[in-house]
C-alpha cells in the first residue's frame, strides 16, 4: 500500500490504521522522507507492529519521480492500493 503524504500527522494515523488491520507492506511518502520529523520514529514503530515499510522522499506531484519510486519496488511486493493523505 502507497501512503501519500504518509510520515505527516494524518499519514501516520492512517499508516498505524491499516498495521493495526493487517497491512503487510507500506509505502509511505514525503517530500522530504525519512528526514522528515518523526518519520524514523513512525517507520520503527509499524515495523514493530510487523510491517515491512519503505519511507521515501518523492514528491507525487512530480510524474517522473512517483513513476521512478514506483518502478524501484520490489516486485514481490506489489502496490494494492494507494491513500492519499
Amino acid at each position: 500500500m502507497l501512503v501519500t503524504g504518509g510520515t505527516g500527522a494524518l499519514g501516520a494515523h492512517v499508516a498505524r490504521w491499516l498495521v493495526e488491520r493487517g497491512a503487510e507492506h507500506l509505502v509511505l511518502t514525503s517530500r522530504r522522507g525519512l528526514e522528515a520529523p518523526g518519520a524514523a520514529e513512525l517507520r520503527d514503530e509499524l515495523v514493530a507492529l510487523g510491517a515491512r515499510v519503505t519511507v521515501a522522499a518523492c514528491d507525487v506531484a512530480d510524474r517522473e519521480a512517483l513513476a521512478e519510486l514506483i518502478a524501484s519496488l520490489p516486485e514481490e511486493l506489489p502496490l494494492t492500493a494507494v491513500v492519499h493523505a
